[in-house]
């Protein structure tokens, strides 16, 4: 615990409010998944991201990989993070920041005899994929 902390505190400002702000919505998303259905949850993020967006679209080209980086330091911290909740997250941090990103959902076949398919959820923004792993090349997408 201490050692996650002095890493946190070596960071920049900006990745430290990254981390605050995945770890927030995270929790956010993985509360709000239970409370709500997908689509009402998905409507109450979009007010967030209305009321909180920054008025200029973002400058500094290197938002992505930074807000890669926050969501999945947060996820490998806290084990109820699914892909959904991290896609949650991710999306709602990029759109704040006038990012134009998509949710995207995939499945693939697992090839063992208890579950045929696996589900995945990731984030596309600009052209890479917000995700622990390349959901855009393992998993067909469901839905473009």
């Amino acid at each position: 615990m201490l050692q996650t902390f002095r890493r946190f505190a070596t960071l920049d400002r900006m990745q430290r409010v990254l981390v605050i702000e995945a770890a927030v919505l995270m929790f956010l998303g993985w509360v709000g998944l239970r409370l709500f259905r997908f689509l009402t949850l998905q409507r109450l993020f979009d007010r967030v991201v209305m009321l909180t967006s920054s008025q200029p679209a973002a400058a500094e080209e290197d938002v992505v990989p930074r807000v890669r980086r926050a969501v999945i330091a947060v996820a490998a911290r806290w084990s109820p993070a699914t892909c959904l909740v991290q896609a949650l997250a991710a999306d709602v941090m990029l759109r704040r920041r006038r990012l134009s990103c998509v949710v995207r959902f995939g499945v693939r076949q697992t090839g063992t005899t208890g579950d045929p398919l696996e589900g995945h959820a990731w984030v596309e923004c600009g052209g890479s994929t917000v995700d622990a792993i390349d959901g855009q090349s393992v998993f067909r997408v469901l839905s473009r």
